[in-house]
């Protein structure tokens, strides 16, 4: 009887570890996702930063384009000869992607500030690539009318947006 109780009182002891370990390893689990999911969107906006610089010396020729006073680029067509010679085609259909990637990984694993800020970098990537993949761009024109970002503002923009994720990733 005494036996049986203690058996019992085992079995039941045993079931409830384990399922305090499950819910442990779950919750790890969970926490391992998201820290992988941030180091991902860390390695996109490091990615899409390395295009800025190409971005901007487009940006100057589409503006070359536009005033007629210039003769070195007259058509659309001359403007996509230097398009196509910096960015390639398979350049831009990876910033594409990268960027709609970042768009969902910041949609389902940040919050708050994070998440505004990633989602207004993704939107100033956005602008600019369709900026110059286009050679213009209405989005430009009503959210970027002033102008892009120089490197400096564009600079600092990035490291805010690193630093706030490594501090994210540091408190899982």
């Amino acid at each position: 009887m005494i036996l049986d109780i203690l058996t019992a009182i085992g079995t039941v002891g045993a079931v409830a570890i384990g399922m305090a370990a499950i819910y442990h390893a779950n919750k790890n689990s969970k926490r391992e996702i998201k820290t992988h999911k941030l180091e991902e969107i860390f390695e996109l906006i490091q990615s899409l930063s390395r295009d800025y610089g190409k971005f901007k010396e487009l940006y100057f020729s589409i503006e070359d384009l536009r005033d007629k006073e210039k003769k070195d680029i007259q058509t659309l067509s001359d403007y996509y000869k230097i398009r196509d010679e910096k960015l390639p085609s398979a350049d831009r259909h990876k910033i594409i992607a990268d960027l709609s990637r970042l768009e969902v990984l910041t949609k389902c694993y940040t919050e708050d500030s994070l998440l505004n800020k990633i989602l207004k970098y993704e939107d100033l990537m956005y602008s600019f690539s369709d900026f110059v993949f286009n050679g213009g761009s209405m989005h430009q024109e009503l959210k970027w009318k002033n102008g892009f970002p120089d490197y400096e503002e564009y600079s600092i923009l990035i490291e805010e947006l690193k630093t706030q994720i490594i501090g994210q990733i540091k408190r899982k």
